[in-house]
């Protein structure tokens, strides 16, 4: 159980799902209780209809509502974080340096990019010699994670930038982290200080077709391999513990292990608590039909890689590749898919379709003419291990996403132009049963 409901005295596990989540005050709710008297906040439901509305009094409201909410969190957390044991700790690593920080307060923060990402905080430390460093702090929101697993996701983070460092491969250097329940640590929260880079966010939308074939020039893919790790994933026992799983040898036997755990949590109901048979007929669908499996080396492959986690300079150059928290070891196949920034979600989703855009086609001419990478340009037209890690995470609550994105992955991995979801279902009944659901 990764979390439980947030009613009392309720013992349900809460749904994972987001319309478990409630990002107005950050609870978690069991299907029973995520629409309840109880809570009385507006649901997914609710906000979707507003914002569908262009209500512009509705839309008002709930923009208010939604940045107190925001600012709340912002605050939560600022009440955490020791300011001055903050530039101690600096100035020590700094050899004495001395420095000041600067941490927003939460109306300056909300909507600050340069401050806010969708789970993290950033204060800015500044020394005497001009030298900037980050503080970089998890958000209290709705999806944070429970003590153990964020402990363990900054310091994956924090050893990823390390092993970076050692690469082409630009990316911050990262000078120190601490747990969140850590007795020595006198900041407070947890965190990861790490270097400035120069370069501002990428906006992928805005740049020129010049400026996208300059930056596709520069993106290095590094084949370098990871000879001691394999995929790997973590769980939650029924007392809400972190569960190992793997790493493992081959990639479909760690996909195999995903979606067999995958199952279990729809047993407990936490997930698919809307259609838990059409998750379980899609995930055996998925165990029948597995990308081509593949051994090691296996190679890392970074999760969020959208234009917002890319610094440029103004000539397109990459200055840095950030936001390295949920990076993992995988197989070839999966590690040089493009990024994610290339590709054509609205057609991925709306249409269910996997036909490489204009921005991957560039990229995987430009690996294979220019650079003499045959396979690698092969692997950055595919999308299938994107696909199948999307039709695993996507849950039936949303119902279109989750039709479509199986409806896509069917007609790759089946070679085929059309699927009908009711005549696709009879069969797979037929074939799996009802897995006692």
């Amino acid at each position: 159980m990764k979390w439980s409901c947030a009613l009392q005295p309720c013992d349900l596990p809460a749904l994972r799902a987001l319309h478990g989540q409630c990002e107005l005050c950050h609870r978690h709710f069991c299907t029973k209780h995520v629409v309840s008297p109880l809570h009385t906040c507006p649901t997914k439901e609710d906000i979707h209809a507003i914002y569908i509305s262009g209500d512009p009094a509705r839309l008002k409201d709930l923009n208010s509502v939604r940045r107190t909410a925001g600012e709340k969190v912002i605050s939560r957390l600022l009440e955490t974080i020791n300011y001055d044991a903050l530039c101690v700790r600096a100035e020590t690593l700094r050899n004495g340096i001395k420095c000041t920080a600067n941490l927003p307060s939460a109306d300056k923060a909300y909507f600050n990019f340069d401050v806010l990402g969708g789970c993290n905080y950033h204060g800015s430390i500044v020394f005497e010699d001009g030298k900037t460093w980050l503080a970089r702090f998890r958000l209290p929101n709705h999806n944070e994670p429970p003590l153990q697993e964020r402990n363990f996701d900054r310091r994956s983070e924090f050893a990823t930038y390390r092993f970076l460092a050692r690469t082409a491969v630009p990316v911050p250097e990262a000078y120190d982290c601490t747990d969140d329940d850590d007795p020595m640590n006198l900041v407070g929260a947890g965190y990861i200080l790490l270097e400035k880079l120069a370069g501002k966010l990428l906006a992928w939308h805005k740049a020129s077709e010049v400026q996208k074939e300059r930056f596709s020039r520069r993106l290095q893919l590094s084949d370098m391999g990871l000879p001691e790790a394999g995929p790997a994933f973590f769980d939650y026992s029924s007392n809400g513990n972190l569960i190992p799983f793997g790493s493992f040898s081959h990639s479909n036997d760690y996909y195999t292990a995903i979606i067999r755990q995958r199952i279990q949590l729809i047993e407990t109901g936490e997930i698919a608590s809307s259609a838990p048979l059409d998750q379980y007929l899609v995930y055996m669908s998925l165990l029948d039909s597995l990308p081509p499996n593949e051994s090691g080396p296996f190679f890392l492959r970074h999760i969020d890689s959208r234009d917002a986690n890319f610094l440029v300079d103004d000539n397109y150059n990459i200055t840095g590749i950030i936001d390295w928290e949920l990076a993992i070891a995988t197989s070839k196949g999966s590690a040089f898919q493009s990024p994610l920034l290339l590709y054509n979600l609205s057609e991925l989703y709306h249409k269910g379709l996997s036909t490489p855009s204009e921005d991957e086609k560039r990229l995987s001419k430009i690996l294979r003419e220019e650079k003499g990478a045959v396979e690698l340009s092969t692997l950055a037209e595919q999308k299938l291990h994107f696909r199948i890690d999307q039709v695993i995470e996507t849950d039936p609550w949303d119902r279109q996403n989750f039709v479509r994105l199986f409806s896509g992955w069917w007609k790759v991995t089946k070679a085929v132009e059309t699927f009908d979801w009711d005549t696709w279902y009879k069969h797979a009944l037929d074939k799996y049963g009802d897995g006692g659901l």
